[in-house]
């Protein structure tokens, strides 16, 4: 089974790097959750980009190596996974927010 730890967006890239989500410290500041938010979801869609590429790699005779193409897919599904799981969690807290009485 894989773990979602090792899949979540910008925790673990397709090259076997590591790029952190944690906010840096550059500078007078640091990053804002929409900033670390923001690098999540480009996180995805470069994932997303890389799988896409990997697949079409494959179908035309660029690459032979199955075993990649499937790990870059199964990595970018599990991260848009999480993504929305993240989204919905975010809804849920707005929406609990929303129905406090003031």
């Amino acid at each position: 089974m894989v773990n979602p730890a090792n899949s979540l967006p910008g925790i673990a890239g397709l090259s076997g790097t590591q790029p952190s989500i944690a906010p840096s410290t550059s500078g007078a500041g640091s990053s804002s959750f929409a900033d670390v938010l923001k690098n999540s979801i480009d996180e995805v869609s470069r994932m997303q980009e890389d799988a896409t590429q990997a697949v079409n790699d494959l179908t035309t005779g660029k690459s032979d190596n199955m075993t990649g193409v499937m790990t870059a897919v199964e990595k970018a599904d599990m991260a848009f996974k999480t993504l929305l799981a993240i989204r919905s969690k975010l809804m849920d807290a707005y929406e609990e927010i929303k129905g406090i009485n003031v």
